[in-house]
């Protein structure tokens, strides 16, 4: 389901509104405030654009796809975005760049965001069942409770970041070197209809003129 484009992503909303919140225990008021990112957040959406040089329509488009999700949103419900947001544009910038159809590029991040989500949410179900839970059980005190949270998230956190992205990594070599060693000619059906899409200046699945000769069309 498409959310609409002024409505924050549900978890981004959900970690701000948890924050702070003093129904909270010790314990999860400490983890809760470690899952926050507590980076800097310099840009709304227009000042995002300017940094890195694009236009806002295609980062809305880019944020309907689910590849760009805020920071988080501000007390006056302001989506704010942080300089790791501006690397991750650059970085799909880069993409369009080097000759990757913008719907193309959106239909990747649909996928992503899909394939994301699913790992996720058992992820964080694992670590609230088989860490947070037995601390909670075991610790002597909340304040013992609340370190012992803290820092297994810390560790645990960038080793799964390291795991997905390194599984990716090895999982796209794979396919390149296998796709290229069957040689031209091998495109399949649904990639060839999504290209005729893109030939009459239309994102297959999403109302955006990616023709960049058309006016309104992002750049």
């Amino acid at each position: 389901m498409t959310r609409d484009r002024d409505e924050p992503p549900e978890a981004t909303t959900a970690t701000s509104a948890v924050v702070g919140d003093p129904s909270l225990d010790a314990p999860d008021a400490a983890l809760a405030a470690a899952v926050a990112d507590d980076g800097s957040a310099p840009f709304d959406l227009d000042g995002l654009a300017v940094e890195v040089g694009a236009t806002r329509t295609l980062l809305d488009a880019l944020e309907r796809a689910g590849l760009l999700l805020p920071h988080h949103v501000d007390a006056d419900g302001v989506a704010r975005y942080s300089s790791a947001d501006a690397r991750a544009i650059r970085a799909g910038m880069t993409l369009l760049d080097a000759g990757l159809p913008l719907g193309e590029l959106l239909e990747l991040a649909r996928r992503t965001d899909a394939a994301v989500g699913d790992i996720a949410t058992p992820a964080v179900d694992a670590f609230l069942r088989f860490v947070r839970d037995p601390v909670r059980g075991t610790a002597g005190s909340d304040d013992e409770a609340a370190e012992r949270l803290v820092t297994a998230y810390q560790r645990m956190l960038p080793a799964t970041e390291t795991l997905v992205a390194h599984h990716l990594r090895r999982r796209l070599l794979a396919t390149a070197a296998s796709r290229v060693a069957e040689g031209p000619g091998h495109t399949d059906d649904a990639a060839n209809r999504n290209d005729a899409d893109l030939d009459r200046g239309r994102d297959p699945g999403n109302d955006i003129d990616t023709d960049p000769g058309r006016p309104g069309a992002p750049g």
